[in-house]
């Protein structure tokens, strides 16, 4: 079910009236992880007092409203695109159905029955809030990745000391502090995750090692092919690619894609070339050719064009490059824009 429709939980808390909130059920459960056994999570239910129960039905009222942008008819709704191993896009929830991946769906499974069991949870070990909101039979869960902050009366050799105002004193706050509300970072639906912040994602379900395996994978394709030079040259690049956002970036290109890679690079490469070749010697004319082609120039950084390799430079981002293999650049504009333009 789409979250545009009316019939849709996430939808229609989206629209309710203070009052009509009142009548939402609201269960709050701090979960700790449990690498080590079976269940993987332990949770704890809290329970919190009117006021603050009706607040945080109001703030996910609010936070899901930001969430909606107008359409060309200026109708506010959800944007939601199918999740990929990239950051998911500017307005855009990124959609991940679970009946893909029997692991993730074991691990979703695994954390809502924790909610009906409950634990005893030290503070300290609480990883993330799981927030589960019901409307007559139907129900939704919003994730958000923090624990608790301790009392500074817990620390050793704590530089700030928080108070509050007790009577016409100031006192030490020595108690935990749970915070509320914000912006919804994961929501689960039935079999689907509605995905707005991708590291609440990876580190409340472990998702970090789904990609570390589709990088190694693409990885050991893209090292394989008889463009990469030489293996200093593959060290390099794969140190590189431990970075944060070219890991994900690098995960999210699909086989097809290497493939076509592989077959057309010593197309590419004449073309890049032919595009070198004509750099004007001007230094103002050349600024502004440069400038013109702004999204393939940093490949030179990393491509020999005359002998038709990868080598790489160690002191430049690999990420132009990781946008060419996965025929982003090559595709929008080196072979329609670019090479309408020779």
């Amino acid at each position: 079910m789409s979250l545009n429709e009316s019939d849709n939980i996430i939808n229609q808390i989206s629209q309710m009236t203070c009052e009509q909130l009142e009548e939402v059920d609201l269960e709050v459960y701090l979960v700790s992880k449990a690498k080590l056994t079976d269940n993987l999570y332990t949770s704890v239910e809290e329970h919190l007092d009117p006021k603050l129960r009706q607040w945080v039905k109001e703030s996910i009222r609010k936070e899901l409203g930001r969430l909606k942008f107008e359409d060309e008819d200026g109708r506010k709704k959800f944007f939601v695109s199918d999740y990929d191993f990239e950051l998911t896009k500017n307005d855009f929830i990124a959609k991940l159905d679970l009946t893909k991946d029997e692991t993730l769906i074991k691990k979703k499974n695994k954390l809502l029955q924790s909610l009906s069991i409950g634990a005893n949870v030290e503070d300290s070990e609480v990883k993330f809030q799981v927030i589960k909101l019901t409307v007559e039979d139907e129900c939704a869960y919003f994730i958000y990745y923090r624990g608790i902050k301790q009392s500074a009366m817990t620390k050793r050799n704590v530089s700030k000391m928080p108070t509050i105002r007790h009577g016409d004193h100031l006192v030490i706050q020595e108690n935990d502090v749970v915070e509320f509300g914000g912006k919804i970072e994961l929501i689960i639906y039935n079999e689907e995750f509605y995905i707005i912040s991708p590291r609440t994602l990876e580190y409340s379900f472990d998702y970090n090692d789904h990609i570390s395996i589709r990088k190694d994978e693409n990885l050991h394709s893209i090292t394989s092919m008889d463009f990469f030079d030489e293996d200093p040259n593959v060290d390099v690049f794969v140190e590189k690619s431990n970075q944060y956002m070219v890991s994900r970036r690098l995960a999210g290109i699909e086989p097809g894609t290497l493939r076509i890679l592989e077959r057309s690079f010593v197309e590419r490469c004449k073309e890049l070339k032919e595009i070198k070749e004509k750099t004007p010697l001007s230094p103002s004319d050349k600024k502004a050719y440069i400038d013109r082609y702004e999204l393939l120039w940093p490949l030179f950084d990393h491509i020999d064009v005359f002998d038709k390799k990868i080598k790489i430079d160690p002191d430049k981002s690999i990420e132009p490059l990781i946008y060419f293999f996965a025929d982003k650049i090559v595709e929008s504009f080196l072979t329609k824009e670019f090479r309408e333009a020779l």
